[in-house]
């Protein structure tokens, strides 16, 4: 069966679209169509290999076979899991400066109701989140205790390390970089190299109070009535093609969002520095990057 030679396995909200996107595009790299197969967070993943082995069928002679789940970096058991499967698998890990990180997810929580099947007790602001919801929040940002458990498992050399700002600044260094650390051509410029505006995005947030509780209504009932539904009967690919082609999100962005965040309140930004303060010394030291832009409050 045909399993991956590497996996990308987060941080979410870090440009993991766009990394995506230009990894497929290379001729000697197969991803799986699917992105976010989320497989190994499973317990029993290892007993469905064929499941897996699924998403990479359409692969003919790629030199690097992929996939990319953020969820994989800060889920529990899935460094163990995947170790004893693929113990030579080689891991992209994309890293955003953890505030950042905080407030884009916070305004992607907010876009799905927080997960709450009740949509009334969904935080209004982000520094009721942190309230209500604090580790919930928190806890994809704290990268270096993710990091620590994924080490225990995989070597450094096994993991390479890119950072959001050098998305931004630097895309074709990133991915000259990234295809070197697959063994493919490092030349190689993918077409959405210079397409970065709708690969890393830029996030998005209600155009006003109203706007946003009509999308959250509407994003309840297409998942509730919808989206469930179609994944009990077509099972999770199927059902996130079907999605995809329906184009649905592209849809309720441009009549309910508008490009962006409203700035964050700036006693929150230092608290949440004070948070990370520690973690990011940690994470230095770990992947051997210098964070120190990450630790300025702006």
């Amino acid at each position: 069966m045909t399993l991956p030679s590497f996996i990308g396995i987060g941080a979410a909200k870090a440009g993991t679209t766009w990394l995506t996107k230009c990894l497929g595009e290379h001729p000697d790299v197969f991803m799986a169509p699917v992105k976010e197969t989320e497989f190994w967070k499973f317990t029993d993943a290892e007993r469905r290999l064929d499941d897996y082995a699924a998403h990479f069928k359409g692969a003919h002679g790629e030199r690097a076979i992929g996939e990319y789940s953020v969820r994989y970096f800060s889920l529990p058991g899935v460094p163990e899991r995947l170790h004893r499967v693929l113990p030579n698998v080689r891991l992209i890990l994309s890293l955003r400066n953890p505030i950042e990180q905080v407030y884009s997810n916070y305004w992607h929580l907010q876009r799905q109701n927080f997960n709450l099947h009740d949509r009334s007790q969904t935080p209004r602001s982000i520094e009721e989140a942190l309230e209500k919801h604090r580790e919930f929040l928190l806890a994809p940002a704290r990268y270096a205790g993710h990091l620590e458990r994924w080490l225990t498992q995989f070597s450094r050399e096994q993991l390479h390390v890119v950072l959001f700002d050098e998305i931004e600044s630097r895309p074709a260094n990133v991915l000259r970089d990234l295809f070197a650390f697959l063994d493919v051509d490092p030349s190689f410029k993918p077409p959405s190299l210079t397409e970065k505006g709708s690969a890393v995005r830029q996030g998005t947030s209600p155009r006003s109070e109203r706007a946003g509780d009509l999308h959250a209504r509407i994003y309840d009932g297409l998942l509730r009535n919808v989206y469930t539904p179609l994944k009990r009967m077509l099972g999770t690919r199927k059902a996130a093609r079907v999605k995809d082609a329906l184009r649905i999100r592209p849809l309720m962005e441009t009549l309910f969002m508008r490009e962006g965040y409203p700035p964050m309140n700036a006693a929150t930004r230092v608290l949440l520095a004070s948070e990370f303060a520690p973690e990011l010394e940690r994470l230095a030291r770990l992947t051997g990057e210098n964070l120190e832009l990450w630790k300025r409050v702006q």
